[in-house]
């Protein structure tokens, strides 16, 4: 195998310039570009071949029920929560065109931690955002409260030897050509061990 090559080359250059997308809008890939990119995806490290992972796909007008399940969530977290408060949270499930959910449904096996298990799930979602960025269109990888919420998790089938590692919400970016914040390799990266 080669180690240089122009595919090569091409692959590293799209990673350098990967950026989230927070703000997203139609159109969002098709059913059949979907397809193709998680049958990609798939092919993500999977130690023991375990595959611990399932993804939900939220789009169009199934969104409505994933808002439903956030407004009851806050209602159950705080009832006084004005009407103006839950319209805000009920745009969070419209905030993308299209929500695709990381779920890590552990799997007992003394050789594959879970921490091990829901970063396997953690790379399938990754490789979906680079094959979504790859086709032109934008993503963001968010969650907060509603991936712990036990009223979301019953909601969306969630069972307790399973979490949601993530909500990847994904559209075509309104600003896709922001600037990128610079990265420097060796605040993060150094040789080991250091002889100097």
């Amino acid at each position: 195998m080669t180690t240089e090559n122009r595919q090569g080359d091409e692959f590293v250059e799209l990673m350098s310039q990967r950026r989230s997308h927070p703000r997203v809008e139609e159109p969002a890939p098709s059913d059949d570009l979907m397809q193709v990119i998680f049958a990609a995806s798939l092919r993500a490290p999977d130690h023991m071949h375990l595959r611990p992972w399932r993804f939900l796909v939220i789009r169009g007008d199934d969104r409505q029920y994933l808002a439903d399940l956030f407004v009851k969530d806050c209602q159950e977290r705080n009832g006084n929560a004005d009407p103006t408060t839950l319209e805000d949270v009920k745009k969070k499930a419209y905030r993308a065109p299209l929500i695709v959910v990381g779920i890590t449904s552990y799997k007992s096996h003394d050789k594959v931690p879970e921490i091990e298990q829901a970063l396997a799930t953690g790379g399938v979602l990754n490789n979906i955002g680079m094959a979504i960025y790859a086709h032109g269109f934008g993503s963001v990888w968010r969650t907060g409260g509603y991936a712990s919420s036990s009223i979301v998790k019953e909601g969306l089938g969630v069972s307790s030897t399973e979490e949601i590692v993530g909500y990847l919400y994904i559209g075509t970016p309104t600003n896709a050509n922001r600037p990128l914040k610079p990265i420097e390799t060796s605040d993060f990266i150094m040789a080991w061990p250091n002889k100097k």
